[in-house]
């Protein structure tokens, strides 16, 4: 339990159905043992027009990843990667990078058709997809592919 505090930024794994492989900052309000209540960054109650809150089981929290990886690392096909839309992190591959300024990305997670599977986003949108494990009482980062 060492590893999440209070007021610690986290990011939460998506785990029901459409949601697969998507991660949304928020930040630590309680840690129990099991657990964790969060606020989320930008998932807002529609009702209530203020940031979500619930309470999270640990095996569906991470660390929030390094900002970035590697900042003279560029993008390549075959990268595995996570862009930035619908207020959470999807991870997906990179597809082709003949644009100015956007990368295409598949998504292998995503059931649907082409274009929910297939899109392209500005660069500013697209982080290096990164997994971690625990060390000692610190954390590694590393890039893997899909």
């Amino acid at each position: 339990m060492d590893k999440y505090k209070v007021g610690m930024r986290v990011e939460i794994v998506g785990h029901s159905d459409g949601f697969w492989n998507s991660y949304y900052g928020a930040k630590v309000l309680r840690v129990d043992r099991t657990k964790l209540r969060v606020r989320y960054e930008e998932l807002i109650d529609d009702d209530e027009g203020e940031y979500i809150v619930e309470d999270v089981d640990l095996k569906h929290i991470r660390p929030y990843p390094p900002e970035s990886f590697d900042i003279n690392y560029r993008l390549a096909i075959e990268d595995d990667v996570d862009v930035y839309d619908r207020d959470g992190w999807w991870r997906g591959e990179v597809v082709f990078d003949e644009f100015d300024d956007e990368l295409m990305v598949y998504f292998p997670y995503v059931v649907g058709d082409d274009s929910e599977t297939f899109s392209t986003f500005p660069y500013d949108d697209i982080r290096i997809h990164q997994e971690f494990k625990q060390v000692g009482k610190g954390f590694a980062w590393s890039h893997v592919k899909i």
